[in-house]
């Protein structure tokens, strides 16, 4: 599959890491049925497991990848990759280099 370029290299959302990256792991059963289920017998209803997310992680990669596509700035990707960061605003390139950073974003 071919991408299409950005200032000179492919850049893609890696989905399956986001995932992971807001996925939380240290869940303990019971202690997610006694908070579901505080007024109720744990033998009278079950749990549905399902995916469990950390919220603030999720809040913080949404805005930083809501605020990488909605830049609005003119740009002029054929300078390269270094001068497109300088015609980036602050919060855009702050919020694509912390996506990268923790591989959210990755380099075709």
């Amino acid at each position: 599959m071919e991408l299409f370029e950005i200032a000179g290299y492919e850049y893609y959302l890696d989905l399956e890491k986001i995932s992971d990256f807001v996925r939380i792991e240290d869940g303990d059963p019971k202690d997610l049925e006694d908070l579901f289920n505080k007024e109720k017998e744990s033998d009278e209803q079950e749990l549905t497991q399902g995916t469990l997310i950390d919220m603030t992680k999720w809040d913080l990669v949404k805005t930083m990848i809501e605020t990488v596509l909605n830049e609005v700035g003119i740009v002029d990707e054929d300078m390269g990759y270094a001068m497109l960061g300088k015609q980036l605003s602050i919060p855009t390139r702050l919020c694509f280099n912390t996506l990268i950073k923790h591989k959210l974003i990755k380099k075709q």
